[in-house]
């Protein structure tokens, strides 16, 4: 499988979904990082085949896409424009992608920025189908709806946007801040969820020893676990709907049945 994931915008999760909700579905996918600025996140990834390469060497990276299997292409907001040129003058590269997945999140400038891309997407001759929007950061406990809280994409949706993109049923991935501890822990979030640390044995240990920093470490451990474990049902979640059954399976009991409004 090969996927692009990117956004005009920054700020939107792309390096996140690339390593969360794709890299760790597909093991041994090359993840290239378009990215000259920042590193990539995945670089903290033990395990995962990173490599990053700017825009301007862009014939690398269709060679890449030409040549591998399963390839994730994850474009940083400082190489987009210089990417998004590059695949007007190697046309051929549009149909190297089975899926390009748009990110966006509530706030109006990357909302707008995200219509932009899928304009841009369709301008290049981009099948619909292909393109995915994934509406992330989304506060699970708001009060506002889907249709509320990503108001200027789905108007988009009805209106401009119908047949270049796929937008329902919507792949939601919540704001869960245990995405910003995974950075430290170096741990995909399919791994953080299946940890089977006796996080309640430790503080019991710790407790009797007296050892407060040793008690603080295995409550936290708990909760960044408790918070992995939601993480990773929704993005099983998610992944099913964008790609197949399989994942499904992984998603566990508390998965079943879960309705968005």
């Amino acid at each position: 499988m090969k996927i692009c994931v990117l956004n005009l915008s920054g700020n939107v999760g792309k390096s996140t979904l690339a390593i969360h909700l794709l890299a760790a579905y597909l093991p041994g996918a090359r993840i290239l990082s378009v990215e000259s600025i920042n590193a990539s996140a995945a670089d903290r990834m033990p395990g995962l085949d990173v490599e990053e390469l700017g825009a301007s060497r862009f014939k690398e990276i269709l060679r890449e896409l030409m040549q591998g299997d399963d390839v994730i292409v994850d474009v940083g907001a400082s190489n987009v424009a210089a990417f998004m040129t590059e695949m007007k003058r190697f046309k051929s590269a549009v149909g190297e992608f089975d899926w390009v997945l748009v990110p966006t999140v509530p706030t109006l400038k990357q909302q707008l920025d995200t219509i932009a891309t899928i304009d841009w997407l369709h301008e290049l001759g981009l099948d619909g189908l292909k393109v995915r929007v994934i509406f992330n950061q989304y506060a699970s406990d708001a009060q506002d709806p889907i249709q509320v809280v990503y108001s200027q994409v789905l108007g988009y949706a009805v209106a401009d946007g119908k047949g270049k993109a796929v937008y329902e049923p919507h792949a939601v991935v919540d704001h869960n801040e245990v995405y910003e501890l995974a950075k430290d822990s170096g741990q995909v979030m399919r791994a953080l969820a299946s940890s089977t640390t006796d996080w309640k044995a430790a503080r019991g240990e710790a407790k009797r020893a007296g050892d407060m920093v040793a008690l603080e470490r295995a409550m936290a451990g708990q909760m960044t676990h408790d918070l992995a474990v939601t993480a990773h049902e929704n993005l099983a979640r998610v992944h099913a709907m964008l790609f197949d059954d399989r994942s499904a399976n992984d998603a566990g009991p508390a998965a079943a049945g879960r309705k968005r409004a």
